[in-house]
């Protein structure tokens, strides 16, 4: 037999993956936007085809330019083309845009009147705040497949000697980083009645946490107050750890030290949001 909780958080999950579904333009940019982000800024802005050296230089003076900036591009960004640097990086960077909405359908069923039903149901109270956070995971890790699929179509080149591990590790990152947002994003939006709010807190606080990572340029190149925002952002360790299994950048000793801080950020924001939960749904 279920438990409460359990059988619970599975319906109101269920009903929300098919609300979802049934929103097809919801779906449709879901999966185009990310495309958008990485043809226009992944490979319109490639810092690699910026650096290529001009023509008309003479053959053996292009050949040790062409080389230098090479291997300042390998310095830099651990790759010859910036295209793999940024790709990685957009992958942690979408996870946050698809978390920070967690919380609107929880507005929206608070002012539907679908809240107070719920509320009534004979199921704990922190179940719907567990199916709210629970469908953003599976809704980001569907994004997060198709993004997967469409950088190596577009001229992606991982490591070399790649592993299925690799790629499982990845996805392990990602669900621990939606999980770790959609929990703050869904907690924050239960004390709130209006969807203007959310937007507003969602675009105050995305490109601050984009560009206080190493989602589009490395941590060495930042000023030192910059590196001390990013190295607590979950955005650098979950983009650091990802680069290491898809590219290969960076060191395992490392490895550890990002690992450990996202698994403590998701279970402090978890633990944090089931309270809020709790408390005040």
């Amino acid at each position: 037999m279920k438990s409460p909780l359990i059988h619970g958080t599975y319906g109101l999950f269920v009903r929300e993956m098919k609300k979802w579904l049934r929103q097809k333009p919801q779906i449709i940019f879901a999966f185009v936007i990310p495309v958008v982000w990485l043809l226009l800024f992944g490979k319109s802005f490639n810092l690699t085809y910026l650096l290529n050296v001009p023509l008309d230089v003479p053959p053996e003076v292009r050949a040790v330019i062409q080389r230098a900036m090479e291997q300042a591009l390998l310095r830099v960004f651990g790759s010859l083309d910036y295209f793999n640097f940024f790709a990685v990086g957009m992958l942690s960077a979408f996870a946050l845009f698809t978390s920070m909405w967690s919380g609107m359908s929880l507005v929206w069923d608070r002012r539907l009147g679908y809240l107070e039903r719920m509320l009534a149901a004979p199921i704990p109270r922190v179940s719907i705040y567990l199916a709210k956070v629970l469908s953003t995971l599976a809704k980001g890790l569907l994004q997060f497949s198709f993004m997967l699929l469409f950088v190596f179509v577009v001229g992606f080149t991982p490591k070399q000697g790649i592993t299925i591990m690799d790629i499982l590790a990845v996805y392990a990152v990602m669900a621990s980083l939606i999980l770790a947002l959609a929990a703050i994003f869904t907690a924050i939006a239960i004390r709130i009645t209006s969807h203007d709010l959310v937007i507003s807190i969602a675009n105050l606080v995305n490109l601050p946490l984009l560009f206080t990572s190493n989602a589009i340029f490395p941590l060495r190149q930042m000023p030192d107050w910059l590196k001390l925002a990013a190295s607590l952002n979950p955005l650098t360790h979950s983009t650091s750890l990802s680069r290491y299994f898809l590219l290969g950048i960076g060191s395992p000793s490392p490895l550890q030290i990002h690992a450990g801080y996202m698994i403590l950020f998701t279970l402090a924001c978890i633990a944090v949001g089931s309270i809020v939960a709790s408390r005040y749904l």
